[in-house]
């Protein structure tokens, strides 16, 4: 097997315009996707993390019958991967519909939020304010997660919690 191109930004763009002009409800491709997020080759799932990190950004809720395997997947994916990991975890929270499933995801992100890699930190703060943009209860523990990131030495983290602050008041 040769060397792999990488995936870069054109890649993905182009990737997600392929998805969705698939007609609705799209069933193939999300059934592909899914294998690919579920493959052992770390590029190939890394590559079809960011496509439904994409995608869910754009169509929030598509993956929505997966959201459970999304969870899960969360936890399995090796911290090595942290790429692939960052982008399932922001594609179960997009997608993550019953309140289960967002208690669920919410219990995985404070390990995740105190890692020592800057865009776990910052992609984890982001996955909470969308869950508690949703969940109610989940709102003060949100709001003073992103008060501290505001503060936070890293461009990254405060970044993503001026971006996430607004949508969770509104």
């Amino acid at each position: 097997m040769g060397a792999r191109c990488s995936w870069k930004d054109a890649d993905a763009v182009s990737a997600m315009r392929d998805f969705l002009r698939e007609p609705p409800p799209r069933r193939a491709a999300i059934r592909d996707l899914m294998a690919e997020l579920l493959s052992s080759d770390s590029f190939t799932r890394r590559c079809a993390a960011d496509l439904a990190r994409r995608v869910s950004a754009w169509e929030p809720g598509i993956l929505s019958n997966y959201a459970h395997v999304l969870i899960e997947l969360i936890a399995e994916i090796p911290a090595d991967q942290w790429q692939a990991r960052c982008y399932v975890l922001l594609t179960a929270a997009l997608n993550a519909s019953m309140h289960e499933q967002r208690i669920r995801l919410a219990s995985l992100l404070p390990i995740l939020i105190e890692s020592e890699r800057i865009a776990m930190r910052a992609m984890s703060l982001e996955a909470f304010a969308i869950l508690a943009a949703a969940v109610p209860k989940l709102r003060k523990e949100a709001l003073l997660l992103i008060e501290r990131a505001r503060g936070d030495e890293s461009y990254a983290m405060r970044i993503r919690a001026r971006r996430t602050l607004l949508p969770l008041l509104a």
